[in-house]
């Protein structure tokens, strides 16, 4: 992620440095030693950037978070012209799929510029205040890495210093999922006490005291914690004012690029188009094949008929699809339907959009708070409190009147679990989380199986471990069923 005024110079003193990395054997500094690079406050921030920068090369401009994220569930299809991409939609995923493989390298890269971050910014001789805060923002996108790491592929190994030499790594094993989240929980703890609650100015798009707890909030849900993932979303809940947090009126405002950063956002990736060359491609992977936008859609992925046909008529979520677009001659074409939430206008070619991508936005923090609740006591007030102003704001109603869209208690425990479930699906599509709720919530093998996946196993409740890791340190094991 790149706060949004970074421009692509601020990162090669980083690159010289050798901060990049393959996997986690790691070449070694050649060019210029990291001793001489962190010296100064300048460093330190340039080093924290750079550690952002990674999450938006998850594939190009991120693309593997829907890859790995909503490709392998019943929410969406690709054009079938990457046999990487249709092993993994296919449930047929092998250990040398090349999307498998750079997802665990570049979160590892991720990992590593954490690391290097957090063991050399105390050495410098600056701002106590600003050491503090930056070794905080290492810390959260250390965990962030880790979240992804940890939920694809299960206990990875768990490294927490910079790699400097060679063969680092390659006699690693992995630990296990439990000390990897407790890991995750630290870094987070940390950063929750070490960030500013806020942002301004050219700073916005930083992780936040708000982020870190979100992110929390995330990590106990996946973890089954339903106390600790109540009370953490509740603090964001009930301290809203202090961190900025709310929701928009309108479900297309949430996406609308003046909005980037705006009072919905938890955390996301950030990206800057209009030339700068840190521009995002969702738009034309999601666009019509052969559309105009962006110069030429490039139709990669697009949503199952059932998802498009489970929104009510009236949802005014269901308006972010297009099942048309004008072509260059200015005629109407028909189509079936595509994504269409992720729109700039403005973008000329592939990867010049202006839009952020959504890791946790304030409706996430609502629905996990109303998931964690009823788990522990049901329908209660306060869960249908959180909940149903993203329900009221779907059907264009004020978010704070009672309406009758609303949940109510007589849904009961198990049938408000079933709402709160399908509602995720419906406001969070395309945004690279459906795989993740399906496996948490123990649904993968049904839901998919019952939609015409045949293949599905629990098997593919992870990932793969990339062969050419396995190849390169022989103390990995194998994930069971590959």
């Amino acid at each position: 992620m790149k706060p949004m005024t970074i421009k692509p110079i601020i990162y090669s003193a980083l690159l010289m440095l050798g901060l990049t990395a393959c996997s986690l054997n790691e070449v070694p500094p050649s060019a210029l030693a990291p001793a001489n690079f962190y010296t100064s406050s300048s460093d330190a921030v340039a080093a924290v950037n750079s550690v952002y920068d990674i999450a938006n090369q998850v594939g190009d401009q991120s693309r593997n978070f829907i890859i790995m994220g909503d490709i392998p569930s019943d929410d969406m299809n690709l054009l079938l012209n990457n046999a990487d991409r249709v092993q993994i939609w296919s449930f047929q995923t092998i250990p040398t799929n090349g999307v498998v493989a750079q997802s665990w390298q570049i979160l590892y890269q991720g990992v590593n510029r954490a690391n290097s971050a957090i063991e050399r910014i105390p050495g410098i001789t600056m701002d106590e205040s600003l050491k503090k805060r930056l070794i905080g923002e290492a810390k959260f996108m250390r965990a962030f890495y880790y979240l992804y790491l940890v939920r694809w592929y299960g206990g990875v190994p768990l490294m927490l210093t910079e790699t400097k030499t060679l063969n680092a790594g390659r006699d690693t094993e992995r630990a296990t999922a439990a000390e990897v989240y407790a890991q995750i929980t630290k870094d987070l703890t940390d950063a929750e006490t070490a960030l500013p609650d806020r942002f301004t100015g050219a700073d916005l798009g930083r992780a936040t005291a708000g982020a870190a707890k979100g992110m929390l909030a995330r990590v106990y849900l996946t973890q089954k914690d339903y106390t600790k993932a109540r009370d953490k979303s509740k603090e964001l809940i009930d301290n809203a004012s202090k961190y900025g947090y709310g929701l928009f009126d309108r479900y297309a405002d949430v996406f609308a690029i003046a909005n980037k950063n705006g009072r919905e956002s938890v955390f996301e990736i950030q990206f800057v188009g209009q030339g700068t060359g840190q521009g995002s491609g969702m738009t034309t992977y999601f666009a019509p094949e052969n559309s105009p936008v962006t110069g030429r859609g490039f139709g990669s992925f697009y949503p199952t008929t059932e998802l498009y046909n489970s929104f009510d008529p009236a949802d005014k979520r269901r308006e972010l699809f297009i099942t048309s677009y004008v072509n260059g001659a200015g005629q109407t074409v028909n189509t079936f339907q595509h994504f269409n939430k992720y729109v700039d206008p403005a973008a000329r070619a592939f990867g010049d959009a202006n839009n952020n991508f959504p890791i946790i936005r304030y409706a996430d923090v609502l629905l996990m708070f109303a998931e964690a609740e009823n788990e522990l006591s049901g329908p209660t007030p306060a869960a249908l409190n959180a909940a149903n102003p993203i329900r009221r704001r779907a059907f264009g109603l004020p978010l704070n009147a009672p309406s009758a869209q609303d949940f109510t208690a007589t849904l009961g425990k198990d049938g408000f679990r079933q709402k709160l479930y399908e509602e995720r699906r419906l406001e969070f599509n395309a945004e690279g989380q459906r795989w993740f709720d399906l496996v948490r919530t123990g649904r993968l093998v049904s839901v998919t199986k019952a939609k015409g996946k045949t293949n599905v196993q629990e098997t593919h409740t992870l990932f793969p471990i990339p062969q050419r890791e396995i190849d390169l340190n022989p103390k990995l094991t194998q994930n069971p069923g590959y």
